[in-house]
């Protein structure tokens, strides 16, 4: 039993508290027009070109012959044997992800058990969507608990409520993201409706989990106060305010280098990035939207850039 992890932050400090490790596994449910990790979208390995490492000597495509003159080949022609990433001499070309067991998994992560401890953080579980990896992430996240860590899970909440039953036994707390609570819009900005995300954190309230909320602010599209009122008015109804906080989360535009065709197949990657034209919020506009919440007695927490 092996997961697609596609990156290894250590020293996080954004992804839960004090010093963490934070693992970021492949394949999420969603597409979100904004998405911060395209590379994320989709659970196959993958091979990546780093344009700006290319040299363009060649190397690959004498270790690869379905390669054309760009250096690309079409995703399906692909088997993934490596030979191109064994050639290149700069590092141009690699693995998406690295596949590893959940005993690898909770190794890596112990390593750095003294800062955790030093600092109260512990390992993150992120993704695209950590939680479509059911099997790995119970076996890990219980691993994780044995040795002493602190666990948190980041979440989209878009699985089977199946799945949280099987990993709230060893998490300490979740990084739940509710982006909009307009089902249709959900849908235009996602490619999902809402209503499990919404019936897995109320079930995940009702059986007494560490909850943060996560808004993601994305201009024109989740910012508006009167969606941020009405994530409001669902804690105090629906989840009777049972939650430890909720960020704000403020928009950057680094996401936006992650986009472009980022493959060696020049029929794949995730394209150009949707939303191009976007300017983050101020600090006051966004000191605006989280006196909406307070002004209710919700615990809100947001740091600008």
């Amino acid at each position: 039993m092996k997961a697609e992890i596609f990156d290894i932050k250590r020293y996080a400090v954004h992804d839960g508290p004090g010093i963490r490790t934070t693992f970021f596994l492949k394949g999420c449910p969603l597409h979100c027009l904004w998405c911060q990790n395209p590379e994320s979208m989709h659970r196959e390995q993958e091979i990546v070109l780093t344009r700006i490492k290319c040299i363009g000597c060649g190397a690959c495509k004498a270790a690869c012959n379905k390669l054309d003159n760009t250096l690309r080949l079409p995703k399906s022609q692909c088997t993934l044997c490596g030979k191109c990433i064994e050639a290149c001499k700069t590092g141009a070309r690699h693995f998406a992800a690295k596949l590893l067991s959940p005993e690898e998994t909770a190794m890596l992560a112990s390593e750095d058990k003294l800062f955790y401890d030093l600092s109260g953080g512990g390992v993150t579980f992120s993704g695209g969507e950590c939680l479509t990896h059911a099997q790995f992430m119970e076996h890990t996240l219980r691993l994780c608990k044995e040795s002493g860590l602190h666990t948190t899970v980041d979440t989209c909440g878009f699985v089977p409520f199946e799945t949280f039953k099987r990993v709230l036994p060893y998490t300490d707390l979740f990084l739940y993201d509710i982006k909009i609570l307009d089902p249709l819009r959900h849908k235009e900005y996602t490619g999902q409706h809402n209503s499990l995300i919404l019936s897995n954190v109320k079930a995940l309230a009702l059986a007494g989990a560490n909850l943060i909320l996560r808004v993601p602010l994305i201009p024109g599209y989740t910012d508006n106060p009167e969606d941020i009122n009405a994530i409001g008015d669902f804690i105090l109804q629906e989840l009777h305010n049972d939650i430890l906080r909720i960020e704000l989360l403020q928009y950057n535009r680094l996401a936006a280098s992650k986009y472009g065709n980022s493959t060696i197949y020049n029929d794949g990657g995730p394209g150009e990035y949707p939303l191009p034209d976007l300017t983050p919020q101020t600090k006051e506009y966004i000191s605006h939207l989280s006196r909406i919440l307070s002004d209710k007695g919700i615990s809100v927490f947001c740091e600008t850039i």
